[in-house]
């Protein structure tokens, strides 16, 4: 009786141990029920001390929200309110792993690019993207959050010249396939100095490379649908706030592989990205104005959606659902607690 006894005490402890060991691993992403999935989008938030309680208030709607994920399309703040501080990204990381839900983020110029003279006195971009990635993309393979799920990773892949990219991430749900790009603001870094220009083809390298192999995995996997998301407007010459296009474009190369993927693959493709601060969805691939029946018009199965951005704290809410024909339903979530105050 007694030697049963320790058996079977033995067996119990090894039993609770396994179950302790597996509930400190991430939870296997799991296809939705029948109907689809929601994630939200946010980016380009907190840029001035005073956004810090609109800022909190997103988060806390976001945390009392039943989500898939939350994917963060960069700008952490503003280098002249201290986006380029080691203080705002040790904050952001906080709120990050506070999250009610997985979140994925990606990261803006501000962070990095942008901190430079005379944005931020003696700063170093360089030295900025380093640090954004220790403190982000170090570690494990899983998001942030209180939830987590595991992501693919670029800088997993076989080739070297590719392991410093972790912040390119990919994962798949309820039949879409999500990936993560770091392309950024003011030109996607190319045209301020040699250093920068450097950094730039490398970096274009690897997320045209990711890219590809996205829409790759998307086609193996059967997917009924890609979402792509990253910081920068690649489209920056389209109102409502043009901006003025550079020559050389940081962006012309990707404008033309996504034309390429997005036409191969023939399927429902999404571009998430905030940078212009106006929340818009619309088909912005291809050319405009042109009446010419050779040219090929724009790309209906690609849809561009654009967070919104400081000083409007609110949020996008998409639906996924494979059974749709158009996939998505893409809708404007206002936090009512941030609403503008009329007079």
């Amino acid at each position: 009786m007694a030697k049963r006894f320790v058996l079977n005490a033995v067996l119990l402890a090894l039993f609770l141990g396994a179950c302790a060991t597996e509930r400190s691993q991430p939870l296997a992403i799991q296809d939705p029920p029948a109907g689809g999935f929601s994630f939200a989008v946010i980016g380009c938030l907190g840029y001035r001390p005073a956004h810090e309680p609109w800022f909190e208030n997103l988060l806390t709607e976001l945390n009392k929200t039943t989500l898939a994920f939350v994917v963060h399309v960069g700008d952490l703040g503003v280098p002249t309110s201290g986006s380029c501080t080691n203080e705002l990204l040790a904050r952001r990381l906080a709120q990050f792993q506070a999250s009610a839900n997985p979140l994925v983020y990606t990261p803006g110029d501000n962070e990095w690019t942008d901190c430079h003279e005379p944005n931020v006195k003696g700063g170093d971009p360089l030295e900025r993207l380093a640090k954004v990635r220790s403190v982000f993309f170090h570690g494990d393979n899983n998001t942030f959050g209180q939830r987590t799920f595991a992501l693919t990773r670029q800088s997993q892949s076989a080739d070297p010249a590719f392991a410093k990219y972790r912040e390119n991430v990919r994962w798949d749900l309820g039949g879409v396939t999500f990936v993560t790009l770091h392309v950024v603001g003011s030109n996607n870094g190319l045209g301020r100095t040699p250093e920068g220009d450097a950094e730039y083809r490398e970096r274009n390298k690897a997320n045209l490379a990711w890219l590809q192999q996205g829409f790759s995995h998307a086609k193996i996997r059967y997917s009924r649908a890609i979402v792509i998301t990253q910081q920068a407007n690649p489209f920056p010459e389209f109102p409502p706030f043009p901006g003025t296009p550079q020559n050389p474009s940081g962006f012309a190369d990707l404008r033309v592989q996504l034309q390429k993927e997005a036409t191969a693959f023939g399927k429902p493709v999404v571009l998430i990205h905030a940078d212009s601060h106006f929340f818009r969805v619309d088909k912005p691939l291809g050319p405009r104005g042109v009446r010419d029946p050779t040219v090929i018009p724009a790309l209906e199965n690609f849809t561009r959606v654009e967070t919104f951005g400081s000083p409007y704290h609110h949020w996008v809410h998409i639906t996924a659902d494979a059974s749709d024909p158009n996939v998505f339903t893409i809708r404007p979530r206002i936090v009512a607690a941030n609403l503008t105050q009329r007079q």
